[in-house]
């Protein structure tokens, strides 16, 4: 067999596009580099070069085959994915890096499906309309840039903290403290690798939701994104019912998880020496839970650790909030075989408005004429900022005269509910001393269960109990909405946004 005819045309020149892809060259151009500072070694280094190549050649096969294409839409798509005989899903998920390298243009096409007083107007997706911007390919390949330094994700306060970055830098160059960056440009490579992870450079949210709920359908989904069931819980674990803020739930879930073997970690959040200032916390046994239990309300980056996990024979389970969640799931969907986060079993999300740095938070407190270090419980409910002190007393404050203290990021985030989570869990919608649970995906529903089968937990149906998931769903509304209003302001002011 001639080589012609092993290779085809094609074939070879996706495998040189690949090749001449910057974040694979940045990443062989290094790796003397990257093996000296110890994250991967030189087997994880080939596996993760290998499948970076994979998926870039992957990406460049749908770029022209779509480029032979006169016209491109849903169909389109279609015959690709049964051509290569890969699902719909990672198809569209190729697509929308395409479009976020600006190497096509797609717009979404929609039904109107007119409402009443009772129903609003609703926009029912129809077909793509997809346009390859043509030329030149190695001039409209993109650089990529780092999520720090002038003009960046974090440079425009658009980065969330959720510190993954820093959790899959292959250089160590990545530090997020406080819900800040910054980086040691002296070791950066220009891989860009922290701004393929990032959730706020590019988050196919349409895609998320299909992979939870392991469907082609494209479609609109509810406030609380793809769920399952929705269930009103509490501990019966008496040593986390005493410390826990709400129901314990979260809690609950890594004691089980660890009383029964399935993890070896979990990435969590403890109370640092500065009284409320969070840190990144490695829990190691179900007795180390209880140093993290408890709603902290000041950003703290627990994915920053992954880079201390990546033995291969380890089971992680991860308690984050929205934006961490959606990181672990994006990262899921463009797999680029990252040891820590191929080894993440369990995402356990939490329940998040917004966040605040711990200058905000002692502001707070000093509005409130509170001494930081006497406090004891702090709490969002109702419209206000709740602090408890050691003493016994309450202080509340309207949420509305501290807003501006919250971090500008967290104005252009969307999610509630941590929405790209296995199972979530908050208060919204339970009655006092109860978590609202979320089931979302069918490890998310087995861990449940598990938990009800060992009586670990009380548990009622979200319609038996008040004010119920129509409060959920309300506030999860205005939040999206309040997102949109944000991301529209800086749109009005040619700021950079996230690109949902």
């Amino acid at each position: 067999m001639s080589l012609e005819e092993k290779f085809s045309w094609e074939f070879l020149k996706n495998v040189a596009d690949a090749l001449d892809s910057y974040r694979i060259r940045a990443l062989i151009d290094a790796k003397k580099d990257i093996l000296e500072a110890g994250i991967y070694d030189e087997s994880q280094y080939d596996t993760i070069l290998f499948t970076m190549l994979d998926e870039e050649k992957l990406k460049y096969s749908l770029y022209n085959f779509l480029k032979n294409n006169s016209k491109s839409n849903l169909k389109t798509l279609i015959e690709y994915s049964e051509d290569t005989s890969i699902e719909l899903n990672k198809t569209l998920s190729l697509l929308e890096i395409l479009k976020n390298e600006k190497l096509v243009d797609v717009e979404e096409l929609h039904d109107k499906i007119e409402g009443d007083e009772n129903n609003p107007v609703k926009l029912v997706f129809k077909d793509f309309a997809i346009e390859v911007n043509d030329g030149e390919i190695s001039k409209l390949k993109p650089i990529y840039e780092p999520v720090i330094g002038n003009g960046s994700i974090v440079d425009t306060n658009n980065c969330s903290g959720c510190g993954l970055c820093q959790g899959i830098c292959p250089m160590d160059c990545i530090n997020i403290s406080n819900g800040f960056g910054e980086i040691d440009d002296t070791k950066c490579i220009r891989c860009g690798l922290c701004y393929f992870v990032c959730p706020r450079s590019y988050l196919p949210v349409k895609i998320l939701n299909m992979s939870l709920e392991n469907t082609s359908e494209i479609k609109e989904y509810s406030e609380i994104g793809y769920y399952v069931e929705v269930f009103s819980a509490r501990t019966k674990i008496k040593e986390i019912a005493s410390v826990c803020q709400d129901g314990g739930i979260s809690s609950t879930c890594l004691y089980y998880l660890f009383e029964q073997g399935k993890i070896n970690y979990a990435l969590g959040a403890k109370m640092s020496d500065d009284p409320w200032r969070p840190e990144p916390l490695l829990i190691k046994s179900k007795e180390d839970i209880i140093s993290t239990a408890g709603t902290k309300y000041v950003n703290n980056p627990n994915l920053s650790l992954l880079n201390d996990l990546n033995e291969n024979s380890k089971t992680i389970a991860v308690v984050g909030v929205p934006c961490q969640m959606q990181a672990l799931l994006k990262s899921k969907i463009y797999d680029i075989a990252i040891p820590s986060l191929k080894n993440i079993e369990y995402r356990i999300g939490i329940f998040c408005m917004e966040s605040f740095s711990y200058e905000s938070l002692l502001k707070i407190c000093e509005k409130l004429n509170v001494d930081v270090k006497n406090v004891k419980k702090m709490d969002i409910n109702k419209g206000k900022f709740f602090v408890y002190t050691k003493n016994g007393d309450e202080f509340n404050v309207p949420i509305k005269e501290i807003s501006h203290l919250g971090r500008k990021d967290c104005e252009v985030c969307f999610d509630l509910t941590s929405e790209s989570a296995d199972i979530s869990i908050g208060s919204i919608g339970s009655p006092s001393g109860w978590n609202t649970v979320i089931i979302r995906t069918e490890k998310g529903k087995q861990l449940y269960n598990e938990l009800l089968a060992n009586k670990l937990i009380e548990s009622k149906p979200i319609s038996e109990v008040k004010p119920g998931l129509p409060l959920l769903k309300r506030i999860a509304n205005s939040k999206k909405n309040n997102c949109k209003n944000h991301i529209n302001k800086k749109k009005e002011k040619n700021k950079r946004i996230p690109t949902y």
